[in-house]
């Protein structure tokens, strides 16, 4: 995941994965796989309030395990 240096300590790196994970979702070429508009707006609150906790900042998380398939997230902070 690359985030933009600018965003330094400004959101959770829960809600950037969440986010990214979606804007992922919302790419299936069967659209029977991809979120419906509903889901959307519920995963983009859920990722708002994450942010807004404040937990998990990019700061403490570098590498850390996240997603469902188990794979290492890399962070990249251009």
């Amino acid at each position: 995941m690359i985030i933009d240096a600018l965003l330094r300590d400004q959101y959770s790196i829960n809600a950037a994965r969440k986010i990214a994970k979606l804007a992922d979702s919302c790419l299936n070429k069967n659209a029977r796989d991809r979120p419906t508009m509903n889901q959307v707006v519920e995963i983009l609150k859920q990722a708002i309030q994450d942010s807004q906790k404040g937990t998990n900042s990019v700061n403490n998380n570098f590498g850390a395990s996240g997603s469902k398939l188990g794979k290492k997230t890399q962070v990249e902070v251009i």
